[in-house]
């Protein structure tokens, strides 16, 4: 009952998300635009093979530092894992979240523990989250828009600052030689799961023998989210002529994920692209984009998403056996950011 009742609170929340974004939509020009502009083909290509390049990339990433850890992992069973769980990430009504498969997928196939396998997969996530923070800093500043009085560039701007700080003091525990010995007696602690969580986090902190594998993953990840934010710029311009310029999608790419943050399989995204867009001048129009661009933008962009997991969805029919007897890992972050 209580996975059910979690499944329909998500889907409310999308269909009003997406109820408010359309509302929106409507009352501008986004979609009359759209009737009258033709569709650039070439742009929108080039934008699906750049998400799927990224995509692939993160793959390659996670099974690096699952070979950290000294695990068997093949790249093709990378691949097959790795696309099935960005398949269970894009599915609202999913049993379990993408990282939990992942978890429980090469847990079978390697031997792993449970908590050395969800260790992957956290330094993973937490990985590519610190490099977008970093880059979306980085691009704040470079481009000035931390000069935007809107209230929306204000919070973000010092947002994105309290993420990147928050994400290198856990990095910085992490390469600490003393802190397997530090945090273990205290995690004990913890009522009911502190067992595990001490198991985990041991696990975790096994990456300060391979700080030369986090830092290539690290460096490697600003080519994944360089080519989410290009292929995000491909999109639009596949749909509109005039749109903010390249460095720009840099940063509606950056802040735009952080909605992603939230486990929704969509709407957070599409909303804060929404709110973004009018934010940035076109030159070429003399004004900003009016509400509701960023949400067909975000939509397109979500639909390209959607046909890279298709592999994933390929996968899972020639490997459903071996999801059977999946454990539900529902609280497990559902996010799909790189």
């Amino acid at each position: 009952m209580r996975k059910f009742s979690i499944i329909v609170l998500k889907l409310t929340l999308i269909a009003l998300i997406f109820y408010y974004l359309v509302y929106r939509a409507l009352k501008s020009d986004a979609f009359t635009e759209l009737k009258f502009e033709t569709l650039n083909w070439n742009y929108l290509a080039l934008g699906l093979l750049l998400n799927l390049v990224a995509t692939i990339i993160t793959i390659v990433r996670w099974r690096a530092l699952v070979l950290a850890l000294n695990a068997p992992l093949s790249m093709g069973d990378a691949m097959k894992f790795g696309f099935i769980g960005f398949m269970f990430n894009l599915s609202p009504v999913g049993v379990v979240g993408g990282d939990a498969v992942k978890v429980v997928l090469l847990s079978q196939k390697s031997g792993l523990s449970i908590s050395r396998s969800t260790a992957s997969v956290v330094i993973d996530r937490a990985i590519g989250l610190y490099a977008m923070f970093v880059l979306g800093v980085l691009v704040l500043f470079l481009t000035g828009f931390y000069h935007n009085p809107a209230p929306l560039a204000q919070f973000a701007t010092k947002g994105l600052i309290a993420l990147t700080v928050f994400t290198t003091l856990f990095f910085a525990v992490i390469v600490w030689p003393s802190s397997k010995q530090s945090l273990g007696a205290f995690l004990r602690k913890i009522p009911l799961i502190g067992g595990f969580v001490e198991k985990l986090t041991s696990a975790t902190l096994e990456y300060n023998r391979s700080r030369k594998t986090l830092l290539y993953s690290f460096l490697s990840t600003f080519l994944v989210h360089t080519g989410f934010a290009v292929s995000l710029f491909c999109l639009a311009r596949g749909l509109y002529r005039d749109v903010p310029n390249l460095i720009d999608h840099f940063v509606l790419y950056c802040l735009g994920n952080v909605g992603s943050i939230i486990p929704l399989s969509a709407g957070p995204l599409e909303y804060f692209l929404d709110e973004l867009y009018p934010l940035f001048l076109i030159p070429s129009r003399g004004c900003s984009l009016e509400p509701g661009y960023g949400m067909a933008i975000g939509i397109v962009y979500r639909l390209a998403t959607a046909l890279v997991a298709l592999i994933g969805v390929a996968y899972y029919v020639l490997s459903k056996r071996k999801l059977n007897g999946a454990p539900d890992h529902s609280n497990v972050d559902n996010s799909s950011v790189g």
